[in-house]
């Protein structure tokens, strides 16, 4: 929380879980990769890290928690398993620079998704969600 000089951090293959707020206000955090032996992460895990660019999150993955990518406003993409079952609230709040969220499924999966209000606000209507059937629109998803 709050380290402005953590640029680069592994999280180690024993983790299953990542707490709140861990990565909040890191403002020198540029790219997240989360492994597949992290099953969930809480809420605010990366809200206002400004220098943050591309997150991977892994196919042991169910949801994506509320304000996670809230603020980061260098965030230009997203690799989003088809094991997240939702999406909440404030996910990709004001990330201002987002145009690419690829979705390892189908676009009638991606719909299925529970979302969260505002989990995408502010975000450009020009991002494009990439899924293995096509490319669509953020605007068709809500």
């Amino acid at each position: 929380y709050s380290k402005s000089s953590l640029v680069e951090f592994e999280i180690g293959s024993g983790i299953t879980s990542i707490d709140d707020y861990v990565f909040q206000h890191c403002s020198g955090l540029t790219s997240v990769s989360i492994p597949n032996s992290v099953s969930s992460f809480g809420r605010n895990l990366c809200y206002t890290c400004p220098n943050l660019t591309s997150v991977t999150i892994s196919d042991s993955v169910t949801s994506i928690s509320r304000s996670a990518f809230n603020r980061c406003t260098s965030l230009t993409s997203v690799v989003i398993p088809n094991s997240v079952t939702s999406i909440e609230i404030y996910a990709f709040y004001l990330c201002s620079s987002l145009t690419s969220i690829t979705y390892n499924g189908t676009s009638k999966e991606f719909s299925a998704i529970s979302k969260g209000t505002s989990w995408k606000n502010d975000v450009p209507t020009t991002c494009v969600v990439h899924c293995t059937d096509g490319d669509f629109p953020i605007t068709q998803f809500d």
